[in-house]
């Protein structure tokens, strides 16, 4: 009996794993759509501060429930955001893959996630020229943190496959009408292919 147990959980714990795909990103890019003050970006590429890097981290993980269908969650954490303050976003969502409007291409994937969002940030407030921006973010109770939560967020992967296990993998986050974020990094696949 033993036996049978070690063995179904063996089985079992190797056919998720075969499902599960995951990622390492490393922001980034950050391009304001709105105008903003860019006196207070200290990686900011362009004068008008719409084009601004940060440095963050993003690990990106997928079940896939099927080759069409999955579930992706990414934790991305920024202990440099555009303001030089600590950051993270954390997403969940149904991750929908181009085959299922009947793409077939092998080396160029694309997958796009709907679900929740939550960003969140060390406080703006003590940045110099900063102006709050109460529709964007709002502050927590102590003041010390702000956040924005979204309930009809998405992303958008990008993979570039190498070979049949590893894939140069771009994520995009439509932050409309406030920011764009991209991070790129390693997609490792296992299973079907596609992040």
């Amino acid at each position: 009996m033993k036996i049978f147990l070690l063995s179904f959980a063996f089985f079992v714990h190797f056919g998720i794993l075969s499902q599960v795909s995951f990622g390492i990103k490393f922001g980034g890019l950050a391009v304001h759509h709105q105008k903003v003050d860019p006196n207070y970006y200290r990686l900011s590429i362009d004068k008008k501060g719409r084009f601004v890097g940060y440095f963050g981290v993003s690990f990106v993980a997928t079940y896939h429930i099927n080759e069409y269908i999955g579930i992706k969650f990414i934790q991305t954490i920024m202990p440099f955001d555009c303001a030089g303050k600590r950051s993270g976003i954390t997403h969940l969502g149904i991750d929908f893959q181009d085959r299922i409007i009947g793409i077939q291409n092998t080396t160029h994937q694309l997958s796009a996630s709907f679900g929740p969002l939550i960003y969140y940030r060390k406080n703006w407030h003590q940045v110099a020229n900063y102006t709050p921006n109460d529709q964007f973010v709002k502050r927590n109770k102590k003041g010390n943190w702000e956040r924005k939560f979204i309930w009809y967020a998405g992303q958008i992967q990008y993979d570039f496959s190498i070979d049949e296990r590893h894939a140069i993998s771009t994520n995009f986050f439509p932050g409309y009408p406030h920011i764009y974020t991209f991070n790129s990094g390693i997609q490792l696949t296992n299973g079907w292919s596609g992040g």
